[in-house]
């Protein structure tokens, strides 16, 4: 599976990219929405791994570029410090949100499964 990670911690981005990998996906690392953007333009993701304060723009941006087709052919889990507002999981509907700091086996099982929301 491709898997876009949208990570500015570079210490977490690379404990996910590391057990992403030995499960045998392939995994492109970005630490700004800008170079997600330009991520998604070259290469279309599976699963977009979004954390959702990015220091040029949040998450939430970047979802806000992706068109309402674009949006239903990736499945989308976002990360957070904090608490995913009820507002925010409703007017962008990811596939699943977790806060950190979660289970690596969350993490895994929100890539592979439905929609839900884990805080």
């Amino acid at each position: 599976m491709n898997v876009l990670l949208v990570e500015d911690e570079s210490a977490l981005a690379d404990v996910i990219a590391r057990n992403l990998r030995a499960r045998g996906h392939d995994v492109v690392l970005s630490a700004t929405a800008e170079a997600a953007v330009l991520a998604m333009a070259e290469r279309w993701p599976d699963v977009l791994i979004l954390d959702v304060n990015l220091p040029d723009m949040t998450g939430w941006d970047v979802l806000r570029r992706l068109g309402a087709a674009d949006r239903q052919r990736l499945r989308v889990v976002v990360i957070s410090a904090a608490p995913v507002s009820p507002k925010r999981i409703e007017e962008f509907k990811p596939d699943r949100a977790l806060q950190k700091p979660f289970p690596i086996d969350a993490l895994i099982r929100a890539i592979g499964a439905g929609a839900e929301v884990e805080q």
